[in-house]
């Protein structure tokens, strides 16, 4: 009777994986990426997203200083008018 409980807590356990690995296209990558992060794995990730945001402001804020020092000093003429 403990076996049977032991291969039902397993199975339990590792539904989801299976479920991922063997219903999805590329599967076994998102079973273990699910894996990784219901475990705690990716805990080292938690500043990561305030930091991709500082350094996205500060790059777009720099692009567009440069195109706007990049721009022509003359204007086209206009056509038709």
């Amino acid at each position: 009777m403990k076996r049977i409980h032991a291969l039902r807590r397993f199975a339990e356990r590792l539904g989801p994986y299976l479920l991922l690995e063997l219903l999805l296209p590329g599967g076994t990558l998102f079973a273990l990426l699910l894996y990784l992060y219901r475990n705690g794995h990716f805990a080292f990730l938690g500043d990561a997203r305030r930091l991709a945001g500082t350094v996205g402001e500060s790059l777009g804020s720099e692009l567009e200083q440069l195109s706007l020092a990049l721009q022509p000093a003359y204007r086209w003429p206009e056509i038709g008018g």
